[in-house]
């Protein structure tokens, strides 16, 4: 609606500047735009629109909110607990390792010089 009176509008106005018919027509066109824009029914028939227009944005903007927090829902109920890998079909915990302790399991962490080894 808004794209169709502006494109109205639009072409009102370049008729206006592009007429030659100069200052009288213009001044007629001028005259019949206020008187228009100043008609009751006009302004009777802006504010409905108005009110109808904010109640239907209103209303879009609360199913909007409500469709994305189920959607933000449902990604988090889809998520894997924290700590968890998924690969292919299979989902995995991940053991986390300390560096710092020395307690690796890994033989290649051993010091040549620990017993145990020759």
């Amino acid at each position: 609606m808004r794209g169709k009176s502006g494109l109205a509008l639009g072409l009102a106005i370049g008729y206006v500047f592009g007429t030659k018919a100069g200052r009288e027509r213009y001044e007629q066109l001028s005259q019949s735009a206020k008187r228009l824009a100043a008609d009751p029914s006009l302004q009777r028939l802006q504010t409905e629109l108005g009110g109808l227009f904010n109640a239907s944005r209103q209303q879009l903007t609360a199913t909007v909110e409500g469709t994305a927090t189920k959607a933000a829902e449902k990604v988090e109920e889809a998520r894997p607990p924290a700590g968890t890998t998924t690969t292919g079909n299979s989902t995995t915990r991940t053991r986390s390792t300390s560096r710092s302790g020395g307690g690796s399991r890994s033989s290649s962490s051993r010091s040549p010089g620990k017993s145990g080894e020759s």
